[in-house]
């Protein structure tokens, strides 16, 4: 058994994490999203085992994180790090720990093995590490597996998403409405599915508020690149990107666009504090609630394995700031659009949808279900410029 430090990962544990390292607003976001998040993947989650008089709640449970970089990067990592901490605060006497800085490979690996070997209850990976995840759980039958974006699974390893496309869809009408250009850059991270569907419906929300825009989509093969990043938003600005979007981890994006006098939409969670001048707008996850009902599960003894995919409708994504002059009939419109996908009489992924090579990908009438997003897509929609096939 290889142990934490062998391998160097850093452990913060964060037992009886107080509930001031919270952000208030957060809490009441996911809270309120705690209801029907729950509702929508079992009821069963809701149910806690009976505690010992005095016991706080969530005692004995022990829960890992793996981060693949830095918890405050002020994105993606760091808002999967406030999910973990919705959990403490809902099960003040489980045991919470962070992994941070652990690449996709033989890190990761062994970063699930000695958590495993640990005793940890339930391990966390919160990006794509399902094929990791596979090489360890075999041995550890008793410990639970999660991974973000997996798409199989096995007898402990279950897989999480929630509905990107949506929210995204949101970013992209106000993109296409507040463009001058109609010229929109997208800087992304690697050209796999679940960076390349939000890519698509992002342009089909430009293509509603403005028809003549088109959205250039470059990939630069890594989540966190902070040169890269600023580069490849400099090229789209060069080409005429007057707004940037993306979906990395670093303010580089942020950065190029104010040199560059764009305006930029953020990824994941309020960045303008990245760019104040250039924040146009950017979508907010909130994993609490999933991550509470994983461990709610765990604690019953009714966790199964399955691939969670959960909705904007349930919290677990939610529509971001906007810049304040983003005009009000906009707002307006980007609003009674929300509400119409939270109710569920709008589908960001209807059809017809066609691709950049002239392609009929949903056909008028039809859509891609909600249980089969995780498989799509490996195309780029009608007004989106670039390739997935080369990776940019």
């Amino acid at each position: 058994m290889r142990s934490i430090r062998t391998v160097g990962i850093l452990l913060l544990v964060m037992a009886l994490f107080a509930a001031a390292c919270g952000d208030d607003d957060d809490t009441t976001a996911t809270t309120a999203a705690t209801t029907a998040a729950t509702t929508a993947a079992t009821t069963a989650a809701t149910t806690a085992p009976p505690t010992t008089e005095g016991a706080l709640a969530g005692e004995g449970l022990r829960m890992a994180f793996i981060f693949d970089g830095s918890t405050d990067d002020g994105g993606w990592n760091f808002r999967h790090a406030e999910g973990a901490r919705f959990v403490q605060e809902a099960l003040p006497g489980a045991e919470i720990a962070l992994i941070e800085g652990i690449e996709p490979g033989a890190a990761a690996q062994a970063a699930f093995d000695d958590l495993a070997a640990d005793g940890y209850d339930i391990i966390v990976g919160t990006t794509f590490l399902m094929f990791d995840a596979f090489e360890v759980a075999p041995d550890y039958p008793d410990t639970v597996f999660l991974t973000q974006g997996g798409f199989e699974t096995m007898p402990n390893v279950g897989h999480y998403e929630g509905a990107l496309e949506e929210a995204r869809y949101l970013d992209g009408m106000i993109a296409g409405a507040m463009t001058e250009s109609n010229i929109i850059g997208y800087v992304g991270g690697f050209p796999i599915e679940g960076v390349v569907r939000p890519i698509n419906t992002f342009a089909k929300g430009v293509q509603e508020t403005n028809p003549d825009a088109k959205v250039i989509a470059v990939f630069i093969n890594s989540w966190f690149d902070p040169p890269k990043e600023g580069q490849a938003a400099e090229a789209v600005a060069d080409q005429g990107a007057d707004v940037i979007a993306m979906d990395l981890n670093s303010p580089a994006v942020a950065q190029a666009a104010t040199r560059k006098g764009a305006r930029f939409i953020g990824y994941g969670a309020d960045q303008s504090a990245y760019a104040p001048d250039a924040w146009l707008t950017g979508f907010v996850w909130n994993w609490g609630p999933y991550y509470l009902a994983q461990a709610e599960l765990v604690m019953a003894g009714e966790w199964f394995a399955e691939i969670s995919y959960w909705p904007m409708n349930t919290g677990i994504v939610t529509r971001g700031p906007a810049a304040a002059d983003v005009p009000q009939d906009i707002l307006d419109l980007v609003a009674e659009r929300e509400a119409q996908i939270l109710d569920g009489t709008f589908d960001t992924m209807a059809g017809p949808m066609v691709d950049n090579m002239g392609n009929v990908q949903v056909a008028a009438g039809a859509t891609v279900p909600l249980g089969e997003r995780t498989l799509c897509c490996q195309w780029l929609y009608e007004n989106v410029e670039g390739t997935v096939s080369e990776g940019g």
